[in-house]
């Protein structure tokens, strides 16, 4: 069914090949060849293969629904697992990356008083849930900056985390790789490394994470990953993958952690948070019911692609992509337009943070930043995701901080101090496959035009 084999010199980035071989990939997705859909942060496009059995399998749970599964679910889990370096028993079949966070910080075994440390760039479904589970078990959230200065280096971000640490009181770190305000890829290795030292549990909201990177997540030291189905990845919309560390690996040799189900059908599954050494957990937490099986299938459909066409491919082409998207709106617009990290290549995603106004007022006006997302959108037929979490994140009324922080903004810290240090309203797009340089052109063409009217 899936013939588009990755082939060439993998060793070798050459940028005519891999827009030629790139262009033909795209032939798989319906998207406008008018104007490039650059939005799978918020949804990707299913392959048309995928597609046309996806719906022949809705059909015949249609005319037969007692076939509740298409697919063993076991079957997917091993297709999914295969492609992003994990054991089956690891993965288990989520609705989104908000449902899979949500049952990892609800089973985790809390104790109250107990802190969470979250990096300030977390998106606000996460933000809602970690409020709500440190109000339930009586936790303190605790918040670490990321500087996002061009030149800011990994090790920054780790030292700013090592410094929100109450050793003996930080019971979980959580952050987003990469994150979704600023698309800034965060070190997750050397998290998982400054985590483990004080034996603090890392739970990773990896929405953007799945079909964009090269996924090993065995070897990431991370114990929970949270990874949507349906945004780089282009399965069906409520799909997503839930990682669940299920033993001592190299990357990470430290005692699982008690995890309580928080839902699961398997009556035979521990009910104390405890894991049995052939526990497979993620067939546990796959276990939920009657979910719609053609999903599940054209989840698993979607990852064999990504696997065929070679994801180490695909993360240098969207990375690549990214790289060139960022020197076009620097060479436009000027430096103060890109809002992200760009100089240490452990810090980039394909998700690019960009506010292209000249003057700083301009970059924290929201009312502008409405005005320039709807011209675009209606005159130039781009759609783009904007504006932070402002005043509705961690940090709100009535704590004293909270006055510090703008409608919109990104809502981060200094890294040094913890003090708030709100940065500009961004604009963001990302690099998926089927997409080139010259849709890159056309759409900072169209940003350009937008900005002279509206400025």
């Amino acid at each position: 069914m899936f013939n588009f084999s990755s082939g060439g010199d993998e060793g070798v980035f050459l940028p005519e090949r891999e827009e030629a071989y790139f262009s033909g990939f795209a032939r798989m997705f319906k998207i406008s060849n008018i104007d490039r859909y650059f939005l799978p942060t918020q949804k990707g496009s299913m392959p048309i293969p995928v597609l046309k059995n996806y719906k022949k399998g809705l059909d015949r749970i249609a005319k037969d629904p007692r076939r509740v599964f298409l697919e063993k679910t076991e079957v997917t889990r091993e297709k999914i697992a295969k492609g992003y370096g994990a054991r089956a028993d690891e993965i288990a079949i989520s609705r989104n990356t908000t449902d899979a966070i949500s049952q990892v910080l609800y089973g985790i075994d809390w104790r109250r008083d107990e802190e969470i440390l979250c990096s300030t760039l977390e998106y606000p479904n996460c933000i809602a849930t970690i409020r709500r589970v440190a109000c339930r078990f009586g936790l303190t959230i605790r918040q670490f900056g990321v500087p996002s200065r061009h030149d800011t280096h990994a090790e920054e971000i780790v030292e700013s985390a090592r410094r929100g640490i109450v050793p003996g009181k930080t019971k979980v770190m959580f952050f987003s790789a990469p994150a979704q305000p600023n698309g800034m890829m965060l070190p997750f290795r050397r998290l998982a490394r400054l985590a483990q030292h004080y034996g603090i549990i890392t739970v990773v909201d990896g929405a953007h994470y799945g079909g964009m990177f090269n996924p090993r997540l065995d070897d990431t030291g991370i114990d929970f990953w949270g990874i949507s189905g349906y945004k780089w990845q282009c399965g069906p919309g409520g799909t997503g993958i839930l990682y669940v560390r299920n033993a001592l690996l190299e990357s990470n040799n430290t005692p699982l952690p008690r995890f309580n189900l928080v839902r699961s059908a398997d009556l035979h599954a521990p009910i104390d948070g405890s894991r049995p050494l052939d526990f497979d957990i993620g067939a546990a937490l796959s276990h939920y019911g009657f979910p719609e099986s053609a999903d599940l299938r054209a989840l698993g459909e979607a990852c064999e692609i990504w696997d065929r066409a070679g994801r180490a491919r695909i993360e240098r082409y969207i990375l690549w992509l990214a790289d060139y998207a960022r020197e076009k709106l620097v060479a436009v617009f000027g430096e103060h337009a890109l809002l992200q990290a760009c100089k240490d290549e452990e810090l980039k995603s394909g998700l690019v943070a960009f506010n292209p106004f000249p003057e700083k007022e301009q970059r924290r006006d929201l009312q502008l930043a409405h005005r320039f997302n709807a011209r675009l959108s209606r005159k130039y037929g781009y759609r783009l995701g904007y504006g932070g979490i402002g005043l509705n994140g961690f940090t709100r009324d009535p704590e004293p901080d909270a006055g510090r922080f703008y409608e919109g903004c990104v809502p981060n810290r200094n890294a040094l101090t913890n003090e708030p240090e709100p940065e500009d309203i961004p604009f963001r797009f990302g690099t998926p496959v089927w997409i080139n340089r010259k849709d890159i052109d056309r759409f900072i063409k169209a940003c350009r035009k937008t900005l002279d009217s509206v400025a």
